[in-house]
């Protein structure tokens, strides 16, 4: 087992830097958006950003990940190269086609959207955007199906260092607001994709794969179905607020997302770009079943102590960065709903790896569209009583259901016995620690922060007291405190 997560966790190292690096950026210059932008002009930014993931979701076809399934293929050895400069070319094809297409009407799609047609070149900035990150996607596949992770992180370090600059010129100095957010984007997306161009032309070769990209189609087109309900279960919590509830209350909501999202962009993501290629080699060998098993445990146990974290600090740190403007201030009260539904998702994901490996994403297309559907209802229900947090509850409620659901159909055609009762046992323990820190919402800064800290210090003690640790795994701990110990003390390491 420790053989496989050795390279497992050295690349999601890797490209946690990078995702690291972009929450960074992006925490920083919530400061500066905070105070420029008023909570209207925040809640347009967050429907900008749904959007955004809408139209990524749909004009990408998810053919990366049909490339990322197919590429190890033995049908596709010896023509990898042609496949990707197949599917790259068919994705700057679609990204010119939307920017013309979507040209003419930027003003009606500014008066859905945001009430206004004042905001037109905003929208044609955004869908720009969106062209470039389409593209840029697929060089970025290619770095995770051949394990380069680092040249992935140093791109993307560079373009947030670009973006970066050009946010805090654009908002602070020329004042530009949400329209140099955009503009700041577009410059960073051009120069990610030029940083691509030497490793591009190095992995292509000019030549039209047309079956290759049927099939890759064929392989996607229950994906793409899943994945733009995927995103619709993503983003409907803000389109429901907008349209319900106003856009001061997605303003609200969104600070509350994205600090919870930092769960997302340090751990998940980078988790999510590591296993997949992993999880498929995996799969032929005879112990696979209990990789997987051990896997889920390993990552439940591992994401939960940020969940923690984010959901007991987040009444902090939002009073941090929204520090003058207080309007933002109730915002905490979404991140342990969010951070606990992003739990969730992971655990989901996790159960999608057995039904991609069967090839059943027929299955996945109907269970997310179910899902999806439901999401929105409960957005619908729940919102003009609860506002925010309703939004927040009807995530966490449909993420539940989605792992519920999905769990039940790969155990039907890849059937693997997780270990659930340390699950349990590891989500009511940390969800009663999240409870009891909001019963001390209103007691002083330093009590909180004394009490909250004991909490989350108490976790990994009170799983071992509650028997969620096997006799194996805490040797394999005691042989690495020792290896590690005896580096420290410059030992000689020898193998028992």
């Amino acid at each position: 087992m420790l053989q496989h997560l050795k390279p497992l966790a050295r690349d999601s190292a890797i490209y946690a830097l990078g995702n690291i690096s972009g929450k960074i950026v992006g925490f920083f210059l919530m400061f500066f958006y905070v105070s420029r932008l008023t909570l209207a002009e925040f809640g347009m930014l967050g429907t900008l950003e749904a959007s955004f993931q809408v139209i990524i979701a749909i004009a990408g076809l998810n053919l990366h990940v049909a490339f990322i399934r197919w590429y190890s293929d033995k049908e596709l050895q010896g023509r990898q190269s042609s496949a990707f400069f197949t599917l790259l070319a068919s994705i700057v094809f679609i990204a010119v086609f939307i920017n013309i297409c979507c040209l003419p009407f930027s003003k009606n799609i500014s008066r859905f959207l945001l009430d206004s047609v004042d905001y037109a070149r905003l929208l044609q900035l955004m869908l720009c955007s969106v062209g470039l990150e389409l593209i840029g996607a697929i060089p970025a596949s290619l770095c995770r199906v051949q394990s380069k992770p680092l040249q992935y992180t140093r791109n993307i370090i560079i373009r947030l260092c670009v973006t970066l600059v050009c946010t805090i010129l654009f908002i602070v100095v020329l004042d530009r607001k949400l329209e140099g957010i955009y503009e700041a984007q577009v410059i960073g997306g051009v120069v990610y994709i030029a940083l691509f161009i030497p490793y591009i032309t190095k992995n292509s070769v000019v030549k039209f794969e047309k079956t290759i990209l049927v099939k890759m189609f064929h392989f996607s087109l229950p994906l793409i179905l899943s994945s733009s309900f995927g995103v619709l279960l993503g983003v409907a919590d803000r389109f429901s607020l907008n349209f319900i509830a106003g856009l001061a209350t997605v303003g609200v909501y969104s600070m509350g997302l994205k600090l919870a999202n930092l769960l997302k962009a340090i751990f998940v993501q980078p988790i999510s770009m590591a296993i997949p290629p992993l999880m498929f080699q995996m799969a032929e060998k005879p112990n696979a079943k209990h990789f997987y098993k051990k896997l889920m445990t390993y990552l439940a146990f591992g994401l939960m102590f940020p969940v923690i974290a984010i959901s007991m600090f987040g009444q902090e740190a939002v009073k941090i960065i929204s520090a003058k403007n207080p309007d933002y201030w109730d915002a905490y009260l979404v991140i342990p709903f969010m951070a606990f539904a992003i739990f969730f998702g992971m655990m989901k994901d996790q159960a999608i790896y057995s039904l991609q490996i069967v090839k059943r994403t027929g299955v996945i297309a109907s269970v997310i569209i179910f899902v999806s559907l439901l999401n929105l209802g409960l957005n619908i229900l729940l919102i003009p009583f609860m506002g925010a947090i309703g939004a927040a509850l009807s995530m966490l409620l449909s993420q539940i259901i989605y792992f519920a659901t999905m769990y039940y159909y790969a155990r039907r055609y890849y059937p693997v016995v997780y270990e659930f009762r340390k699950l349990f046992i590891s989500t009511a323990l940390a969800a009663l620690m999240c409870f009891l820190a909001y019963l001390i919402r209103d007691y002083s800064l330093v009590t909180r922060l004394c009490i909250k800290t004991s909490l989350l210090a108490s976790y990994p003690l009170s799983l071992y007291l509650l028997n969620c640790y096997d006799r194996s795994e805490l040797q394999a701990l005691q042989v690495f405190w020792k290896k590690w110990r005896n580096r420290e003390n410059g030992k000689k390491i020898y193998k028992p």
